[in-house]
């Protein structure tokens, strides 16, 4: 016991703000638990930064620890995290709360006979007791398995510190209510995943009519209705209401994920293009790897607004086409353009065993057209170029390009020359052309991460370069060898095929014939190691 009181004096002569200082730097869960154990003290100054961010996972079957159910004596870590919320003072803490996992529903019959069952009803009962006590709550994820009720909406719609909201709507058909989500007055970010018209998804019409400080929207859909072809999408379900009003939100950036359904000009009524900062559709507007199942929709959005611009700062998609180029070469200022790859083309698979799938004529051809849709693909990266650098290429800062275009010297030298500014660079290359990228690489003196992509098609197998062959040991030499020049001073990661590789400071070593050579200290990381440079991190098909 005297031991404690020694430790506890210890801790409590230090000065305050040298205290303030080290709880600051505290970002792991478990560090900030064990110093709250520590003395009384630094129990009341690190509690708050406890609970700031909460995350309550639920599991559908029980989990065993050292063959004990977890929670054993009591209730599951879930339900033991929602009592400690409403029973305890520290929800008035908490400024980021997430749910999320498979909530276990018992009487399911319950909701075919036009009742929540119990089970249900009291979870949203106490998610809505929890919520009413967080009186700083700033975000909220609801990620459940099955949807928030009215209850919860409701008191959410109360909180005037929220600013951000995301409901990830479940994949079931079950029959269960469908709520009008209220608008939230202090609402900067809204994300919906997983919008289904057959599995019942809330009403978010009015939300988006009534939240007039939205900057940041996210809408997801399943991938079902673009896959089977089904048109049962319109944007006016989701923006009639601010159609209606002649509103636009005032947004910032917008994505849009999975989307299948008509554009008779109302996608660009939606925003309001002065305030417009970033773009992103996924999985949205077909392209020149589009569905032909899909494409009489897809044309929709490439037919209306031919002379429209916009002044963003990034566009993201994967839906490479024409009308893409066209847009890229009428707008102006743009700083960041991500070209993703849909590395899993989701139409291909579904057409097996779908109604809709139509055989082919027995009397068709069984040749391979010459101009295949990844050709397409392939004859466009000469335009997709010269209007990045023609147009865009004194503001471009990041640039991730399809790795269906295998550059040329002379294409990297005109990127180069046009596009000075960049920091992050992600493209495919000649076979012939790493060792003249390696010589262009001093003239882009704010590059900070390369990424060289394989490219591989059959039109031109023999040009292409496998950046996989080579081992791990043999990158790390020739990138240290050829990165430790002033002109490569900003670069820190470079990426070879799948790998990736850290560079560190430069060194001297002892030659083969005796003599001090410069070299880079280079490693190879993992993934995880880049997942904060935007042309690792946003080349996924996410929003």
């Amino acid at each position: 016991m005297g031991d404690i009181h020694d430790r506890n004096s210890r801790v409590a002569s230090l000065p305050l703000n040298l205290m303030v200082l080290i709880v600051s730097y505290l970002d792991d869960v478990g560090d900030i638990a064990r110093v709250t154990r520590t003395s009384r003290l630094l129990y009341y100054m690190t509690l708050p930064q406890l609970y700031e961010k909460v995350s309550l996972r639920s599991y559908e079957e029980m989990r065993y620890v050292n063959g004990r159910p977890e929670g054993y004596g009591s209730g599951s870590p879930f339900s033991m995290g929602l009592n400690g919320l409403v029973t305890k003072n520290v929800a008035s803490f908490v400024r980021n709360f997430r749910i999320w996992g498979e909530w276990k529903e018992t009487d399911l019959d319950e909701l075919s006979k036009g009742r929540v069952p119990d089970t249900t009803m009291m979870l949203n009962i106490v998610v809505r007791a929890a919520v009413d006590k967080m009186v700083k709550l700033e975000s909220f994820s609801w990620e459940l398995s099955t949807k928030p009720l009215k209850t919860v909406y409701h008191g959410l719609a109360l909180q005037t510190s929220l600013t951000s909201l995301a409901i990830k709507f479940p994949s079931s058909r079950v029959p269960r209510p469908t709520v009008v989500i209220p608008p939230m007055p202090n609402l900067r970010y809204f994300r919906a995943e997983g919008m289904d018209p057959l599995c019942y998804p809330d009403d978010i019409s009015v939300l988006l009519a009534g939240s007039r400080k939205l900057e940041d929207l996210r809408l997801h859909w399943s991938p079902r209705m673009r896959k089977e072809a089904e048109p049962s999408l319109s944007l006016h379900t989701y923006f009639g209401k601010c159609f209606a009003a002649q509103y636009r939100i005032p947004l910032k950036h917008i994505a849009l994920q999975n989307f299948y359904g008509p554009n008779n000009s109302e996608f660009d009524r939606i925003y309001d293009v002065k305030k417009l900062d970033s773009v992103t559709l996924i999985n949205s507007l077909g392209g020149a790897n589009g569905n032909p199942l899909t494409v009489y929709f897809d044309d929709t959005w490439n037919m209306t607004h031919p002379d429209l611009s916009l002044s963003v700062k990034m566009m993201r998609s994967d839906a490479i086409g024409r009308p893409h180029v066209d847009l890229i070469s009428r707008s102006s200022g743009l700083e960041e353009l991500y070209l993703i790859d849909p590395k899993n083309n989701l139409w291909s698979q579904s057409m097996s065993g779908t109604p809709a799938t139509v055989e082919p004529s027995l009397a068709t051809p069984s040749f391979t057209p010459k101009q295949s849709p990844d050709f397409e693909t392939h004859l466009l990266g000469k335009d997709y170029l010269h209007a990045i650098t023609s147009k865009q290429g004194s503001t471009m800062r990041h640039l991730l390009l399809s790795d269906q275009w295998s550059l040329s010297a002379e294409n990297l030298s005109l990127l180069v020359r046009s596009c000075p500014n960049l920091s992050q660079l992600g493209l495919a290359v000649e076979k012939n052309n790493p060792h003249f990228l390696r010589l262009l690489i001093p003239f882009l003196p704010k590059l900070f991460a390369l990424r060289l992509l394989n490219h591989r098609n059959t039109w031109s197998a023999d040009t292409d370069i496998d950046l996989d062959a080579a081992d791990d040991d043999a990158h790390i030499c020739g990138i240290g060898r050829d990165s430790w020049q002033a002109g490569y001073r900003n670069l820190k990661w470079i990426g070879v095929g799948e790998r990736v590789f850290e560079l560190g400071n430069v060194y001297q070593m002892e030659g083969e014939r005796g003599e001090m050579e410069s070299r880079r200290q280079v490693r190879r990381v993992s993934l995880s190691a880049v997942k904060h440079v935007e042309i690792w991190k946003l080349d996924a098909m996410e929003i």
